[in-house]
């Protein structure tokens, strides 16, 4: 009897202990779950918070470099007034000249004289026009209207009358070559005649100025040699494209599009207003083309401006 009382009173002891031993474990068990979690819990934070402070300073960068463009677009901006100011300023103080010593009492001239005067007035005359029809173009730069495509013009008449426009055939300094593929020879397209033909060109003008070889600037050939402009026309799923290459300084891929924006010059040796080309594409795109930079073009720089075949 006394065997069988001590026998269940060590089981009893023994059920407590494991009763116990088991409430540690599992008060162990939640207080290391509660560890996990806060744990993940922390985590979790630095991760978003990480994020955050990633966002914030890329924020701050885009904001950054957004100062510095407009600080840059200010500054050329300014740049551009002065040039404006003085280039009408040199060719009206010509014209002044020339007008007072035209007027002067009992002024007499020779033939030659006259005519070399007449020549300068003409020029200096047309300088300030080109002037004034730069800033009226900038004005309608930054127009998206639609311009009305009327005029039924062939390929190689917007080439003709963008040729005659820019001058290009009488740069000394350089060899231009048009070159017309049999297929696009025959194409007649609806456009604007005028906006397609001063678009294109202002890139064979652009091709002009950045051939010039200047001093301390190494060009692609030798000073003793020309420079090359190459305008192509050709016709590739229903586009026209006329493609402007030359031999110049060349465009870095970064800038392909950013030569594109008023007031951009990425070479301030060369002589330029830096809008020239903000027009020549804003006036393609609103005819329905498009004027873009080759950038995997080697050897100067390749233009291309399309026009939709109707």
């Amino acid at each position: 009897m006394k065997q069988t009382r001590f026998l269940a009173m060590l089981i009893m002891g023994l059920s407590s202990l494991l009763l116990v031993s088991c409430q540690e474990q599992e008060i162990r068990f939640y207080n290391i779950m509660a560890l996990v979690i806060i744990i993940f819990i922390f985590g979790l934070f630095i991760y978003f918070h990480h994020r955050s402070s990633v966002r914030l300073k890329k924020a701050l960068r885009e904001l950054e470099i957004a100062n510095k463009q407009a600080q840059e677009l200010s500054r050329m901006k300014s740049d551009f007034i002065q040039q404006i100011s003085h280039e009408i300023r040199t060719p009206l103080n010509i014209l002044s000249g020339f007008t007072q010593v035209l007027t002067m009492h009992d002024a007499k001239y020779d033939e030659a004289t006259l005519h070399e005067i007449n020549s300068k007035i003409t020029e200096n005359t047309d300088r300030i026009t080109s002037l004034v029809n730069k800033m009226l173009e900038l004005s309608e730069a930054r127009n998206q209207t639609v311009i009305e495509c009327k005029d039924k013009a062939t390929a190689v008449q917007i080439a003709t009358e963008a040729i005659n426009a820019s001058g290009i055939e009488q740069a000394t300094h350089l060899d231009f070559n048009l070159m017309i593929a049999p297929d696009a020879k025959g194409v007649r397209i609806q456009t604007n005649l005028a906006a397609a033909a001063r678009a294109l060109s202002l890139i064979l003008d652009n091709a002009r100025k950045f051939t010039v070889p200047v001093k301390g600037h190494l060009q692609n050939t030798s000073p003793d040699q020309l420079q090359k402009v190459v305008l192509r026309l050709t016709v590739l799923s229903g586009r026209l494209f006329f493609s402007v290459e030359d031999t110049g300084i060349g465009i870095a891929h970064k800038d392909a599009e950013r030569i594109f924006d008023e007031f951009v010059q990425l070479d301030e040796f060369y002589d330029g207003t830096g809008i020239g080309l903000t027009v020549a594409r804003s006036l393609a795109r609103r005819i329905g083309g498009d004027i873009k930079v080759d950038t995997a073009y080697i050897g100067g720089s390749r233009f291309v401006m399309t026009l939709p075949i109707k």
